[in-house]
């Protein structure tokens, strides 16, 4: 299923899935950084980041997918941000399995969402151990009645979801899934939403 994403220029750099060798990935990711820095106003230190982020990212594309690099203002925060289909309904137990990690240090916050073409979904927002370093996770999910579109922002400095999660959470509103029909029965996304253990929220007084 084709996967049409509507994204912001100025904090957003779409990598296209194409068969590229190393040395190709790496030239491509240092032009289109470059470019993107002198458009932007950036620092030479700043495109030499966006440019280890490209070269990442454009080696882990697939044809199931859409990824892009998201930019947080002044250029501080780089984030990975990558879109999915199935062309079928996830079963209940593969979607959880999506939105929860086995590495998450804390139970994750919720937000019931709505997309213009995708109707109501769930976002999950984790915090998540790897190798001794913590991220920051944040996972949509839209299961409509013929197709599934999932998406994960990250991984990133967990302080640096505040500056780039607008970004995903807009790209998501605006963007289209051909074929995709919306499920009118919001239960599951409100089961989701209601089965978390949300910490904090029982203060000692």
């Amino acid at each position: 299923m084709q996967i049409n994403l509507r994204h912001d220029p100025e904090r957003s750099l779409p990598v296209p899935h194409v068969e590229r060798s190393a040395d190709e990935r790496a030239l491509w990711a240092r032009e289109t950084a470059y470019a993107f820095a002198a458009r932007e106003g950036f620092d030479d230190a700043t495109a030499e980041r966006i440019t280890a982020a490209l070269n990442d990212i454009a080696g882990a594309t697939g044809d199931d997918r859409r990824n892009l690099l998201l930019i947080g203002a002044d250029g501080r925060v780089l984030a990975p941000f990558t879109v999915f289909a199935a062309s079928e309904p996830l079963a209940e137990p593969e979607q959880a399995a999506f939105l929860w990690s086995a590495s998450a240090l804390l139970p994750p916050t919720t937000e019931v969402v709505e997309s213009a073409q995708l109707g109501a979904g769930i976002s999950v927002t984790l915090l998540e151990r790897h190798d001794d370093h913590d991220y920051g996770f944040r996972r949509w999910l839209f299961v409509g009645q013929n197709a599934t579109l999932g998406a994960v922002l990250g991984p990133v400095a967990p302080y640096g979801l505040a500056f780039v999660e607008d970004s995903a959470g807009g790209i998501l509103h605006e963007s289209v899934l051909e074929g995709f029909l919306p499920s009118a029965d919001r239960t599951r996304v409100e089961a989701l939403d209601a089965a978390v253990v949300r910490a904090g929220e029982d203060w000692p007084l």
